[in-house]
């Protein structure tokens, strides 16, 4: 980690807890703008700044003071939206576990300093018709509809309404929740929540889920330090039974020492300076590499292919799959129907704007062979994400 990613972290952590923490001699916001927003971690690096005395007047601070404030009005919109959903579910009768960011933002010390994409609420598969004609009425639209979720967007919120937590895609995680709702605890009106122990289960289990998918970046991390800060006496034996039924408690272990090393400057072990590369290198949803080498351990496991197929890859660069897709195009999380459009767009900037992208691409692809992907599976089970468990 150099002396810019520390400076960074130090920034968030300086948001956190509203005191200053020291930066690197040779920290610059300016060095570090672009490494912000890739992370989308505009809103807690400004409060972190402001706090450690960088002046308001530079150019990467006024740029990220206009992101700030956008970010807070989108924040209010959401939250009124969500909260609108909920009362209109608590007057229908209609069950609702919210999750991930729902929660999340008001654990951190201003609600818009944890941005949320999206709106994720778990509800009971026989009331989903139920709802759906609510969601209609209050001018939301349906906009995909994939395994385990359905997508619904209106002008102020992109929502996911989960009939399950997890897609087989990642079946360990999907046997264990089940539906989800055997975790539910009866909480106001209509709504369910998790106890602090499943809740930390669960977005340790999220987390993982993107980090064996092809990556995960730094908010998303914090949002575990933020959890631990502000419930501090769980019960640790608990978590780790349900962590070993996932075969997830050394990932689990790992991501509290990453914590300890990131916040708390503790001595890295091996396995957290991994987890922190593979975190640090990653985008604000982990980077194309990852995903294709994630693909190719997937597809090895699977059974499905016994030699890496060249071709293959070379059409999935043609044409990447949406999930691959969404790392660059965010929009495609909530308005998956575009992607044909988005493959042309892609087309034209590599043929016309980034023809050194596209020949990397190709390249990458050209080159990598089987002792590369057994080495990132390695780096993978290293950090806790084996596929074959």
């Amino acid at each position: 980690m150099n002396d810019m990613q520390k400076g960074v972290i130090m920034l968030m952590k300086s948001a956190i807890t509203g005191e200053a923490q020291p930066l690197p001699e040779e920290f610059s916001i300016d060095e570090a703008y672009g490494f912000i927003m890739k992370h989308k971690i505009m809103m807690l690096a400004y409060d972190g700044a402001v706090r450690c005395g960088i002046p308001k007047e530079n150019p990467a601070m006024q740029k990220l003071f206009q992101s700030y404030i956008q970010g807070l009005l989108y924040s209010e919109k959401q939250m009124k939206a969500v909260s609108e959903i909920y009362s209109a579910f608590d007057e229908n009768g209609i069950d609702y576990l919210p999750l991930k960011g729902c929660n999340m933002k008001y654990l951190y010390p201003k609600p818009e300093l944890r941005s949320m994409g999206d709106a994720d609420i778990l509800l009971k598969e026989e009331q989903e018709q139920k709802a759906s004609v609510l969601l209609k009425k209050m001018g939301y639209k349906r906009i995909n509809d994939i395994e385990h979720h359905g997508v619904w967007h209106s002008d102020s919120l992109h929502l996911e309404i989960h009939r399950k937590l997890f897609s087989e895609d990642n079946a360990e995680y999907a046997s264990y929740y089940g539906n989800g709702w055997k975790f539910g605890k009866k909480s106001e009106g209509k709504r369910f929540v998790f106890s602090h122990e499943d809740e930390l289960v669960y977005i340790t289990a999220h987390f993982a889920s993107h980090c064996r998918n092809g990556g995960i970046g730094i908010r998303h991390a914090v949002d575990f330090y933020v959890y631990k800060k502000a419930f501090p006496e769980l019960d640790e034996k608990y978590i780790a039974g349900e962590f070993e039924k996932m075969h997830l408690l050394k990932f689990y272990n790992n991501v509290c020492g990453l914590m300890e090393s990131w916040f708390e400057g503790k001595p890295a072990a091996k396995e957290t300076e991994v987890l922190s590369e593979l975190i640090l290198s990653s985008g604000d949803w982990g980077n194309y590499r990852n995903v294709f080498l994630s693909s190719k351990i997937k597809e090895k496991q699977n059974k499905k292919k016994n030699n890496y197929s060249k071709i293959g890859s070379f059409i999935k660069a043609v044409f990447p799959p949406l999930e691959t897709m969404r790392i660059n195009y965010p929009i495609l999380h909530t308005h998956p129907i575009f992607l044909p459009f988005f493959w042309v767009k892609k087309w034209f900037e590599i043929l016309f704007l980034r023809r050194e992208s596209l020949a990397l691409k190709l390249k990458t692809i050209s080159t990598t062979d089987n002792g590369e992907i057994s080495e990132y599976e390695e780096k993978l089970k290293t950090i806790g994400i084996d596929f074959t468990k």
